[in-house]
């Protein structure tokens, strides 16, 4: 226990000490030996690429999977974790990005599952429902108890995750992306809650991919790469620069780097569009344009596109395709058309999680690769293939699970099943949503390949950093409308900031 006796003094006691943990999956080698000590009552965020080692250690923690080699020591005493059940009684929780609760029962029977309410020998719902309502209360979210949890989006779901933990009283507290997917609102309230437990003495582990949010929260970061713990530091001691350089060895100019494109015809226009959830949106996007449309979560953009690839159709305004008037009444006549829509939220719209990775890519294009009833199979294995080494998916097959990939290389195939279809319109709704820089930077490079090829682009972000930087047009979108255009970095952060809030 060398590494716990001989750390350097610091203002706060370990409560959890890592020495030597190493974790392998056969002759995947996924933690190396990796020396780590989280203090207690402190934020301390981890980052790293897609595949650096962060959801194993996450995994590890919580017990999900017991480590190969090394000792994990808690207040100073080591302890096995051999099950989650040792690791929740010890006080260890997650909060994890993608949320694992029961979508079929309400709030409150979420908050207590597991050690639920009763009153001689039933379920107390209306106890529990008050008590989870306070709980909620409380914390500052805006959440209905009595709701089912499938009712609500994904980022309230997460919120109700939160707490769960809380209530059962985590003391190391795990939050793997918390604000992917929640409203400015909602990220407020959590940030306010993680600064009370902080308060309180609860040590929070925080991993996520937006650095500012590191730089806004955490007392310490720790960066892994390739399973290995490359450096800790205190986090008014770095800056994003460091820290990029140090997860990818790139520079952040080189992660937004796009090439000038020539700018072409005109692939579509909409002219005063309105359907549900936005009105009277005029917008046009021409060959090699990337048109960003930035707003607050529920401010309408993802409804407008939504609209426009069919899913949800207009109900009144116009969509001219090619200089022609059309109707877009379903996904297949927006596909047919040349359409590609890659969605918000690619684990519940965007992959089949029961099919293989190979399966997954070439859903779009099926009837090209088929002979009457008949698939061509070597056909559907090469173009998978293909896709695969194009996109640099990695993957150990085609035949992989799509559920075995980590975030980015999910997002990967939502986006690299499109590439074969041919389609000249991309619509991207949060195309970074949840994956590392390096990913990023991935990303932006098969953006840049379909500008090239003559292809227009509508880039949907609330990530206002990438589409400052990649779009050529940005929309400003604020309760349903479009409340502002701008050209090339022709205004500044707090313009569109403002525009979006309404300020």
């Amino acid at each position: 226990m060398a590494s716990v006796e001989s750390a350097a003094p610091t203002a706060r006691a370990p409560i959890l000490v890592l020495d030597k943990l190493d974790k392998r999956f056969g002759a995947t080698h996924a933690l190396k030996s990796v020396d780590l000590t989280f203090e207690q009552g402190e934020i301390h965020a981890i980052v790293g690429e897609n595949g650096a080692g962060k959801s194993t250690l996450i995994k590890v923690l919580t017990a999900v999977h017991p480590r190969t080699a090394g000792d994990v020591y808690w207040n100073g005493k080591s302890v096995p974790l051999a099950t989650p059940q040792e690791s929740i009684g010890l006080g260890i929780n997650a909060v994890h990005q993608e949320v694992v609760l029961c979508p079929h029962l309400t709030v409150a029977a979420n908050i207590f599952l597991g050690d639920e309410e009763m009153r001689a020998g039933l379920l107390d719902k209306r106890r529990m429902e008050r008590d989870a309502q306070k709980l909620l209360n409380e914390l500052g979210f805006a959440l209905p108890a009595d709701a089912i949890l499938s009712s609500l989006t994904i980022g309230q779901q997460q919120l109700v995750a939160t707490a769960r933990a809380e209530r059962r009283g985590a003391k190391f507290l795990i939050f793997d992306e918390p604000t992917a997917y929640l409203t400015r609102q909602e990220a407020a309230a959590l940030f306010k809650l993680i600064r009370q437990l902080k308060a309180r003495g609860v040590t929070i582990v925080y991993i996520s991919h937006r650095l500012e949010e590191v730089f806004e929260l955490c007392d310490r970061v720790s960066v892994l790469r390739d399973g290995a713990l490359v450096a800790t530091r205190k986090v008014s001691e770095t800056n994003e620069t460091e820290l990029i350089a140090l997860m990818i060895n790139r520079s952040i100019e080189q992660i937004y780097h796009k090439d000038e494109v020539p700018i072409g015809e005109t692939i579509i226009e909409t002219a005063a569009l309105t359907g549900p959830g936005f009105q009277d949106v005029s917008i046009r996007v021409r060959e090699g344009e990337i048109v960003g449309l930035y707003g607050l979560i529920g401010a309408g953009r993802s409804e407008f596109v939504q609209s426009v690839f069919g899913r949800h159709p207009a109900t009144g305004g116009r969509i001219v395709w090619r200089g022609r008037d059309v109707t877009i009444r379903t996904e297949r006549q927006a596909m047919n058309l040349g359409i590609a829509l890659s969605p918000e939220s690619r684990r519940d719209q965007g992959l089949c999680l029961n099919l293989g990775v190979g399966l997954n890519i070439n859903l779009p294009i099926f009837k090209l690769l088929s002979v009457g009833p008949l698939i061509n199979v070597a056909r559907e294995s090469a173009a998978a293939d293909k896709q695969i080494r194009d996109v640099q998916i990695k993957t150990a097959s085609r035949a992989a699970p799509v559920t075995s990939l980590s975030g980015g290389n999910q997002q990967k195939v939502v986006i690299g099943k499109w590439l074969n279809h041919g389609a000249k319109l991309f619509i991207f709704d949060e195309p970074t949503v949840g994956v590392d820089v390096g990913t990023k930077a991935e990303i932006y490079r098969l953006l840049g390949s379909l500008l090239k090829q003559g292809a227009g682009i509508v880039m949907v972000s609330s990530y206002l950093p990438e589409v400052y930087e990649l779009a050529d047009t940005l929309h400003v979108f604020r309760a349903g409308r479009l409340v502002a255009t701008h050209g090339r970095k022709d205004a500044s952060h707090e313009e569109i900031l403002t525009e979006a809030i309404g300020v």
